[in-house]
């Protein structure tokens, strides 16, 4: 009989853990999204460049692909990687099923960009809702181990976050299915605040553990009721984001607010003053602090706050601040460490976190100088496109020859 490490060690470096294929497919796609958003920017409509009339809203595609594709294979990539472990079953995944479902989530992220760009909108909403059940089987199938944790507290709520996440892609595409501009709206937040739940997840758990592995003194810890409270507010906020009124509006800002204090509560817990000591450790917060001002940028919107690009600012923090930062942060730490490097990253790595920190900065303000209507405002978002694609470009670049190593 074969013994299961034994067997592992004679795969190509590529199929030893899923994070080698999806974080790579991840940043690439990354750049072939964000190329083709920065240039379309440039001609808002497209009429001067010819571009093809998309079959639904343009930006609902940009959205689905950056929420639901390019985030999505990091955290495919994260999720099988160190879930199964957390759960007692390091090895269960065989490489011939989280190929098939690169390939299938692939053939979903095509499908989507082909059907809303020539083949028809029936394709693109079959290639969304694909995506979302694929999701969905994943969250399935995680589950299954759930109880072998020895505290399984964590790994239920992030099962639970994927799920969230799946069903809002699910809900995305019937909503594309419908042209339902409010659908698609309660959708982005779901999906959002469910990758938001699985980041604070993971982060409540890793944190502390890395600073405590990595910094003399390090005095950070997690707390008890986090979880439970958090996961709390995010159903609240979401039930109430599925009613119309200014009275339940004005319900779900408080809600926010609330949500944007209790992360900041946590974060503080974790010692920030000395997780700055290890660069891999302190930049795990700046994600944190995203979703804080994300959180307290809608907050003040349902309170009745006004300014250019209000109802979309907060996207902008959670998905492009929060989100992307933690993949980028919790990416170079997995590669890194699972090649045997030194976790410290070069400056190369470095500028690519702090090339996306210029990004969401310039996405959440160029509104703010630049006229709402004739594309001044589209115009100049542009560039927030630009300073994205070279983040992950740096990535690629500088961490796609760690995933064929041994380790």
């Amino acid at each position: 009989m074969v013994d299961r490490d034994d067997a592992r060690d004679s795969r190509p470096a590529l199929l030893r853990e899923p994070y080698r294929l999806f974080f790579p497919m991840g940043a690439l796609y990354a750049l072939i999204v964000m190329a083709g958003w920065g240039l379309w920017l440039l001609d808002p409509g497209g009429q001067s460049a010819g571009w093809p009339v998309p079959a639904l809203p343009l930006a609902w595609i940009h959205g689905h692909s950056l929420i639901w594709g390019v985030l999505q294979f990091f955290i495919f990539g994260f999720a099988l990687t160190a879930l199964p472990r957390q759960c007692g079953h390091g090895e269960a995944i065989p490489p011939r099923r989280w190929l098939a479902l690169l390939i299938a989530f692939l053939a979903a992220q095509a499908a989507i960009w082909g059907g809303a760009l020539g083949f028809g909108a029936g394709l693109a909403v079959s290639g969304a809702a694909l995506g979302g059940g694929l999701i969905l089987a994943v969250a399935v199938g995680l589950a299954r181990w759930v109880p072998d944790a020895g505290k399984p507290h964590q790994p239920r709520f992030a099962v639970a976050a994927l799920a969230l996440i799946g069903g809002a892609a699910v809900a995305d595409a019937l909503a594309w299915a419908t042209t339902d501009p409010a659908l698609h709206a309660w959708a982005v937040r779901a999906g959002l605040y469910g990758q938001m739940g699985l980041a604070l997840t993971f982060l409540h758990r890793l944190l502390p553990m890395f600073g405590r592995n990595a910094i003399d003194g390090y005095r950070g810890e997690q707390g008890a009721r986090f979880l439970p409270f958090l996961g709390a507010g995010m159903i609240a906020r979401l039930g109430l984001a599925a009613f119309p009124g200014e009275g339940v509006t004005i319900a779900g800002g408080v809600v926010d607010l609330v949500l944007a204090a209790w992360v900041a509560r946590e974060a503080w817990r974790w010692s920030p003053r000395t997780a700055v000591g290890r660069w891999l450790v302190g930049a795990k917060l700046v994600p944190v602090a995203w979703f804080t001002v994300g959180l307290a940028l809608s907050g003040v919107a349902g309170l009745g706050a006004v300014w250019p690009d209000a109802g979309r600012a907060w996207i902008h923090a959670l998905g492009l601040g929060g989100m992307a930062s933690l993949v980028l942060v919790f990416s170079t730490r997995v590669s890194l460490g699972h090649a045997g490097h030194s976790l410290d990253p070069d400056r190369w790595l470095r500028a690519g976190l702090w090339l996306l920190q210029a990004a969401v900065v310039v996405r959440l303000l160029a509104p703010l100088w630049t006229a709402p209507y004739g594309g001044g405002m589209m115009n100049s978002t542009h560039w927030a496109a630009w300073l994205w694609l070279a983040a992950f470009a740096l990535w690629l670049a500088r961490l796609l020859p760690r995933m064929a190593e041994h380790s």
